[in-house]
């Protein structure tokens, strides 16, 4: 981590980028391949795990904000956002019409859809354990010896006396 704790890891981590990985297999060939209930949750999870880790990473780069701060709006934004798409039609069709509109900039051609299913809405019970993974993510020793990869929870550097 630089020395101005923008830069943080809570994003660009093993389990968050599985879960981009697991959203696109899914949303590329399972979903058209298998078609089922399985499928249509797989990326619902993926997104509840990693969307409050996304934003958050995204603060932390714009903002410079304490880890703290940025997983907690990380995690109220991507629980109100989630929950808008599956629940208020006006914004999962306005949703529709701009990936409709960005996706054949980044190579999908296919139309979108979104299906609104109130079940989705356990997923979100991802949430609090994502914010949980960045927060120890953040707070894990670091191996070149200082206590934790957090600036506002870095313990100060041990004085050393010469003798």
């Amino acid at each position: 981590m630089n020395s101005t704790g923008r830069r943080s890891g809570e994003f660009f981590a093993p389990l968050p980028l599985g879960a981009v990985g697991l959203m696109i297999v899914n949303d590329r060939w399972l979903k058209p391949w298998l078609h089922s209930e399985l499928t249509g949750k797989l990326s619902d999870i993926a997104i509840c795990f990693f969307l409050p880790l996304f934003l958050s990473e995204l603060l932390g780069l714009a903002f410079g904000l304490s880890a703290r701060v940025r997983l907690w709006i990380g995690a109220v934004t991507a629980t109100v956002l989630f929950a808008s798409l599956e629940v208020v039609d006006p914004v999962a069709r306005l949703a529709v019409r701009v990936l409709g509109a960005i996706g054949p900039g980044v190579g999908i051609a296919r139309p979108f859809r979104m299906t609104s299913d109130w079940t989705d809405l356990l997923c979100l019970a991802l949430v609090p354990v994502a914010a949980s993974y960045g927060w120890n993510r953040l707070n894990r020793p670091d191996p070149l010896g200082a206590t934790s990869t957090s600036p506002e929870t870095r313990a100060p550097a041990p004085e050393t006396r010469r003798r």
